[in-house]
């Protein structure tokens, strides 16, 4: 084959352009880091192998010791009314006080939700839905045994999640020389991190469901409830900026609960960036700048603390990946998580943790296929001990 003939001066759009070699970063710029904290915390706390497809666990609570009046009394009223049900958690010679009006009454007698109190001397009218507590029992010199009371155990529960990650490649693409790295290893790394970030997102927005046959082939699917959907208690809408006031609030409503020295709390950059201007009174500076002060106990750096509600200081971990989510309409990007650490756990199918499988290939295909594949759950124990701030704007 003849060549084209140049003269004169040869520039770059003579030569041949498969000639030229191509300037080329062998390194692979990443739009994202691997901000999958939630995966790493919890596999390096604590995970436990699951032996079926469905995960139980039992919480318990003290017996209540808070009710509640139905309706309006008078100030003379020596029965009064509580909420339905509620009849159950006093007996005679119980002290209750009216932590409105600070009044002290005996009980003498109940009948289902009526209570009937000792007179009333010096007695405070009472408004609907007075908050009443069960402070201790006065039982009389020589009395018998009082009714024993129980609080029964509540079950919970979630399913096993199958998530899988693939790769394929012809054996020609596996063979030739490519920059950055020969396929399929440079596709596995990025896969890996997918993986990942699948299993962290189940964490917080899975929702918990099971189908003996599912549409695709019939045969059972189950899915993992994440926080998002476990939280019940503990949700606050913040329905505009965050204020001190807010998350002071959610604070104080999850740190009774569970193990306030296991604490973490992880957010959205937008709501990182609002608590990192506050400047709270009396326990510190709100924002501390952690570092690495964490790293040895969770396996992650923790961007900040925040010393608020108890004297505590709560290590905050920011969720980068989370900036990619909407904010109006209270989307995901205006969310933050308080989450007792002690109280979760990855629960893994046993012998189906994560795992690279190599071997996916069709027989008689001139191709490579591998996936990673997980079947694992999450154990989210006494929802109350967790928080939900939403809204943030």
């Amino acid at each position: 084959m003849a060549g084209t003939v140049v003269t004169g001066y040869v520039s770059t759009e003579e030569v041949l352009a498969d000639e030229r070699k191509i300037d080329m970063d062998e390194r692979i710029k990443k739009v994202r880091p691997d901000d999958t904290q939630f995966y790493t915390m919890t596999s390096r706390v604590s995970a436990r192998s699951a032996i079926r497809e469905k995960v139980n666990w039992m919480e318990e609570e003290y017996f209540p010791r808070i009710v509640a009046t139905a309706g309006a009394e008078t100030a003379s009223d020596t029965v009064i009314d509580l909420v339905a049900t509620q009849g159950k958690i006093v007996q005679p010679n119980d002290i209750l006080r009216n932590m409105r009006t600070n009044e002290a009454l005996r009980v003498v007698s109940v009948a289902t939700d009526a209570v009937t109190v000792a007179t009333r001397t010096g007695g405070v009218a009472m408004n609907a839905s007075d908050p009443l507590l069960v402070v201790a029992d006065a039982q009389p010199q020589g009395s018998d045994l009082p009714v024993a009371r129980y609080l029964a155990r509540v079950l919970g529960y979630n399913y096993t999640q199958i998530s899988r990650t693939p790769w394929t490649f012809t054996g020609t693409q596996t063979a030739i020389e490519m920059y950055g790295g020969k396929e399929p290893a440079k596709e596995a790394a990025r896969k890996a991190v997918e993986h990942k970030r699948k299993i962290e997102a189940t964490a917080f927005w899975g929702t918990r469901s099971f189908v003996a046959s599912s549409a695709s082939n019939g045969e059972p699917q189950g899915t993992a409830g994440g926080l998002n959907e476990f939280i019940v208690t503990n949700r606050k809408d913040a329905n505009g900026p965050l204020t001190p006031d807010i998350l002071g609030n959610l604070l104080t409503d999850t740190m009774s609960y569970g193990n306030a020295d296991d604490k973490v709390l992880f957010v959205s950059p937008l709501l990182a960036g609002q608590i990192s201007k506050w400047a709270w009174t009396g326990m510190g500076s709100a924002w501390d700048g952690g570092g690495d002060r964490s790293r040895a106990k969770y396996g992650v750096r923790v961007d900040g603390f925040l010393n608020g509600t108890y004297g505590y200081q709560v290590p905050v971990v920011v969720k980068k990946e989370w900036a990619e989510f909407p904010v109006a309409g209270k989307g995901y990007g205006g969310y933050g998580f308080i989450v007792d650490m002690s109280l979760i756990e990855r629960r893994p199918l046993q012998g189906r943790d994560t795992k690279l499988l190599t071997d996916r290939a069709p027989a008689g295909k001139d191709v490579y296929a591998a996936e990673y594949m997980t079947e694992t759950s999450w154990q989210i124990g006494n929802e109350k001990a967790h928080g939900v701030i939403f809204g943030v704007t």
